[in-house]
């Protein structure tokens, strides 16, 4: 019976592996209270997908990720090499379409963006799809900006703030599929 628990657990993780992203190319960002992975995102514990934003709309020197629930028309993709995040998102009033670059993150910092080629970043994914931070992949936590928006820090510190884990997955959540 052993030998046999053994076999089925040894075939439910080989299938999990099968399914998950190993080397991603483009994915979605999300945040989850859980670390361990899942196959479909809308089954991650108190899943949010994120999006870019601007505290400062007109200029958009600088974007912020916040947490967007259910019901967004669209998600951008993410990509990640050389440790630096990069999406392509629109410019101030909808206008032109902009590469948008991780900087390099610090505790206590929200995760920004900016329109610049950044030469190397300390972000990476653990197992595939666990971003981490200088290969720490606890830290993030979610605290209210300057504007009362949900954004993702790194080790925020305020006492608004909650941890969370950032996921990279291949589809976004709360969709059918």
């Amino acid at each position: 019976m052993r030998f046999a628990s053994i076999t089925v657990l040894s075939a439910l993780g080989a299938t999990l592996a099968a399914a998950l992203p190993t080397d991603l190319t483009e994915f979605f960002l999300v945040t989850s209270e859980q670390s361990d992975p899942s196959t479909n995102s809308s089954n991650l514990r108190a899943v949010h997908a994120t999006t870019p934003f601007a505290e400062d709309p007109v200029s958009q020197s600088t974007l912020l990720l916040r947490l967007i629930g259910a019901g967004y028309n669209s998600l951008p993709n993410f990509t990640l090499a050389d440790g630096v995040l990069s999406t392509i998102t629109q410019g101030p009033h909808g206008i032109g379409s902009y590469l948008y670059n991780s900087t390099a993150v610090t505790a206590g910092s929200e995760l920004q963006f900016v329109a610049q080629k950044q030469a190397s970043g300390n972000v990476g994914l653990d197992g595939g799809y666990l971003v981490t931070v200088d290969g720490e992949k606890e830290g993030w936590s979610i605290c209210d900006s300057e504007s009362g928006t949900d954004v993702l820090y790194w080790k925020g510190k305020g006492s608004d703030c909650v941890s969370t884990f950032l996921h990279a997955v291949t589809k976004p959540p709360y969709r059918k599929a």
